[in-house]
């Protein structure tokens, strides 16, 4: 998990217009040849479709319970809490260079919504979610497939087998990292381990070629996750498909949870970093930082 954002000679820019997840492929009244206009689309869809794009996990609107931590209350005790979305919009660039045949993504999102918070008198809290994020990715043009489409098993995650889409291939992507507006919170490093694994992510934004750097895990593989830099007292949570893992906050200020993995084919693990104060006071905003890691799970 080392590599980091490389740089394009020569490259051509071509920005992609501002588009909700669930709109069109951007502005194609472009300037410069057809060629990289069909290019800029193509490469659109690839990251679209592919699951670039794809922000499943904290914003799925799943209710959290919220422990008892024994700790100092404010004015809420609370009881669970989550998330509504109302905008989710993507801006995506595309760094073309037409003579080496290879592209460079930038994708960021802005999430607007509310946290919810219910305590356990049943009040409910309604605070302001506004969050930021930020994914990369690399893609090399392939002569030879001209023509085909698709892309290999999908998931959410956009990493694994080969992907690809018409004459473009993914060759690296990076992790995913937002954060809200307020934001008190840090994450240092995750380690995940497990029987095929034991990888420390310090960066969630450093590209891994694909599929070779991407985590491969196998179906039933338990995984233990360990998350240093929240402060004591954050609420970290662990989301993968169909899990939601609160970590649990150890003597060395560590957090600290497990998950079974359970679905083939690509996807994202995300650590959720909360201030304690988001959830338990009712005057203090949104802190919040997310990684995303993308991982695959093989088959048996």
């Amino acid at each position: 998990m080392k590599r980091s954002r490389r740089g394009t000679a020569a490259a051509l820019l071509v920005a992609g217009s501002l588009a909700a997840v669930a709109g069109g492929c951007g502005d194609t009244d472009l300037a410069g040849s057809s060629a990289t206009v069909d290019d800029e689309e193509t490469l659109q869809a690839f990251v679209e479709e592919e699951g670039l794009s794809g922000l499943a996990g904290p914003y799925d609107g799943e209710r959290i319970a919220v422990e008892n931590d024994g700790g100092t209350r404010d004015d809420i005790d609370p009881l669970m809490f989550w998330r509504v979305v109302d905008e989710k919009t993507w801006e995506h660039t595309m760094v073309v260079d037409t003579e080496l045949g290879t592209a460079e993504s930038e994708s960021r999102v802005e999430i607007v919504g509310t946290l919810h918070v219910l305590d356990e008198s049943m009040v409910e809290y309604v605070k302001p979610m506004h969050h930021s994020g930020v994914r990369y990715a690399e893609f090399v043009r392939d002569p030879s497939a001209t023509g085909q489409n698709g892309s290999g098993q999908g998931g959410d995650g956009g990493a694994g087998t080969q992907a690809r889409r018409g004459p473009w291939v993914l060759t690296a992507v990076s992790g995913f990292r937002a954060q809200s507006d307020a934001l008190t919170m840090t994450i240092d490093w995750v380690r995940y381990q497990g029987a095929t694994v034991d990888v420390t992510v310090n960066d969630p934004l450093a590209l891994l070629s694909v599929p070779d750097e991407i985590m491969a895990l196998s179906p039933g593989e338990q995984v233990t996750v360990t998350v240093a830099g929240p402060p004591q007292g954050s609420l970290v949570f662990l989301h993968a498909p169909r899990t939601r893992v609160p970590l649990q906050c150890r003597p060395d200020y560590t957090f600290a949870g497990a998950w079974t993995v359970n679905r083939r084919g690509r996807h994202n693990v995300w650590i959720e970093a909360i201030a304690r104060a988001s959830i338990f006071d009712s005057e203090y905003p949104d802190d919040t930082l997310v990684w995303g890691t993308p991982y695959r799970v093989l088959a048996e």
